[in-house]
């Protein structure tokens, strides 16, 4: 069963505190448990409370990736995708492509098994998605606290 990682704006005041009040879904992701198990070795998970309102005390816990921890998490899904690209490429592709590279226009579909290639790309699909959020939240939302990448 997947889970979700969703990067969300919330409202913040000086002091850091997160709202619920006015919050902005920014980008959504589904994650392989898997994958997140995986991640999570890198960059463990981190608890940060959202309060209901501003002035209140009432709050709930959300988890979240740490922001300091990001470029981290990062690095280890490209070390993953270079690892499923490989293991993929030689299961897919057979060990004798990598001699002569020019085999691989030869190759048609009827070769590999669509079963197969459908389990690859939607690996790829999954895994570039949760890069892409990811580089997101480092590129353009690193300097913002109040932008957090969370379990969903």
């Amino acid at each position: 069963m997947s889970q979700s990682i969703n990067l969300v704006a919330y409202q913040a005041n000086e002091n850091g505190k997160l709202y619920e009040s006015k919050t902005d879904l920014i980008e959504t992701v589904f994650i392989t448990p898997s994958l997140l198990s995986e991640l999570q070795k890198a960059s463990p998970l981190i608890k940060k409370n959202i309060f209901e309102t501003v002035g209140s005390e009432d709050h709930y816990s959300i988890e979240c990736f740490n922001d300091s921890e990001i470029e981290g998490a990062i690095k280890k899904l490209e070390e993953v995708f270079l690892s499923i690209l490989a293991s993929d490429g030689k299961k897919l592709l057979g060990q004798e492509s990598k001699k002569d590279s020019n085999k691989l226009a030869l190759l048609s579909s009827e070769h590999i098994a669509s079963g197969d290639l459908d389990d690859s790309i939607n690996r790829f699909r999954t895994l570039t998605n949760v890069i892409n959020v990811f580089k997101l939240k480092h590129n353009q939302y690193s300097s913002d606290a109040s932008v957090v990448l969370k379990l969903g």
